[in-house]
């Protein structure tokens, strides 16, 4: 089968590819309101029925459904590919700072402005469209195609999971591949094999039936002081964590990890500017690209106590709320490490309420693992200057994959830089659109060869 064939194709059809993205932009599907869902679900139906899937399906959640659909090969032997995205959108708002309003996809300057452009609905459509360019020129794809298209990403796919313990026969797969969020400044993608994994929790501590004069200062428990004082001993001036245990997990980078780390750009100035800070905790790159993908962090997200309105209240809080985060890297599980901070909290002060938030795993992919370094090699046959990172700094819930399915996951971003999203404006390039497809059929292409 021919790769320069299927790319004529995709560059004799750049019209049509962006009309089609735009019928899908103007359909609203924002899960958060349940609006315009079941909608989208049908158009997205009727576009891989007519792409010639063997099955099509809208499969119900506890929430929204998630589309899936599968395509297979006439080649024996073939590998199958599961391409995961989402259709679902935030909501627009604020929507009187829209330009042009947001499900009215308008091209501007180069670009696609309207919701979902960029996340996810571009992105995902270019991986049906690079099939789409495979039928049509060579009468099949050298691989089987599987589509999971989520509703519920933005919402932080609260029931993916579930689904996915329950359909394993129906999603397995050689390797998941995904395209989402944007490239870096330079206009070439960051290519992901693992996420970090998230733990929210708060702490709350009430020490009074009600607030007291100040004058009590040093006779009476301050709940402020103590959150603090507990904080204090759970992590050092310099971010190392201190709870018993908390590192036990964690594993180095490996040779091949240290490797693509050392091939990075790093400008720490530059960062800085981006972060809004005067410079970075971390100044040598090795040093900040391992915080960053391998080691774990423990945040601070917000605290509330006593009186913070205008003026003075010389008062002694009640009560005091903090909000925090881990973000796990891969071998570390959220349960025993919530343990390990329940058992620090209770050693220091029994009466401290430590309460469990969302839980995400942490997840990765072997980057020497062929299948991967087919997707990367696919990526750079249209991008030269991608670079690998083992883990994202971020969370996503790619551990359904690489955790339940034990299937490697690759994700490489087809978006612009300043795509936007989650705010109003939200646009996506049409050279990164049109890109992003020749980089989705190539995918198919290298991994069929394999």
């Amino acid at each position: 089968m021919s790769l320069v064939d299927v790319r004529r194709h995709i560059e004799a059809h750049r019209d049509d590819d962006l009309e089609l993205l735009k019928k899908l932009v103007a359909q609203p599907s924002v899960s958060a309101c349940n609006m315009g869902v079941r909608e989208c679900t049908e158009m997205l139906r009727s576009l891989l029925t007519e792409l010639g899937c063997n099955t099509v399906a809208i499969c119900p959640t506890d929430g929204q459904p998630l589309v899936f659909a599968e395509l297979k090969s006439k080649k024996a032997g073939a590998k199958t590919i599961l391409f995961y995205g989402h259709y679902d959108t935030q909501p627009p708002d604020p929507v009187e700072e829209w330009i042009t309003p947001p499900f009215e996809p308008t091209v501007r300057d180069g670009r696609l402005y309207g919701l979902g452009t960029a996340d996810n609905k571009g992105q995902f459509l270019a991986h049906l469209l690079a099939v789409r360019s495979w039928l049509a020129t060579e009468g099949d794809v050298p691989v089987n195609v599987k589509f999971i298209l989520d509703g519920e990403e933005e919402s932080g796919s609260p029931n993916m999971r579930a689904f996915v313990e329950t359909h394993k026969d129906m999603l397995m797969a050689d390797l998941v591949y995904n395209s989402d969020g944007p490239m870096n400044a330079g206009d070439f993608p960051e290519i992901k094999l693992g996420f970090r994994g998230d733990l929210s929790m708060e702490f709350e501590l009430t020490t009074a039936t009600h607030q007291n004069h100040s004058k009590t200062g040093q006779l009476i428990p301050n709940p402020a002081i103590e959150l603090c004082q507990l904080i204090a001993s759970m992590i050092d001036r310099d971010g190392r964590v201190l709870i018993d245990g908390f590192y036990d997990d964690v594993l180095p980078p490996t040779a091949y990890e240290r490797e693509l780390m050392d091939r990075y750009a790093f400008e720490p100035e530059t960062l800085a500017r981006v972060y809004g800070v005067k410079k970075l905790l971390k100044t040598a790159k090795e040093a900040y690209y391992t915080q960053l993908m391998f080691r774990p962090t423990f945040t601070i997200n917000g605290m509330s106590s006593g009186y913070c309105g205008p003026g003075h209240k010389t008062c002694v809080p009640r009560s005091a709320l903090m909000k925090l985060d881990v973000r796990l890297v891969r071998n570390m599980d959220p349960d025993k490490v919530l343990e390990k901070i329940r058992r620090h909290a209770a050693a220091f002060d029994p009466e401290i309420v430590v309460r469990a938030g969302k839980a995400m795993y942490p997840s990765k992919s072997d980057a020497e693992q062929p299948l991967c370094q087919a997707a990367i090699a696919a990526a750079r046959s249209v991008y030269p200057n991608a670079v690998v990172h083992p883990s994202s700094g971020g969370s996503n819930p790619d551990y359904v994959w690489t955790g339940i399915m034990k299937m490697p996951s690759v994700t490489v971003p087809y978006g612009n830089a300043d795509q936007t999203n989650h705010s109003p404006n939200e646009n996506l390039r049409l050279d990164c659109f049109h890109k992003g497809i020749h980089v989705s059929a190539a995918v198919i292409g290298r991994i069929g060869e394999i």
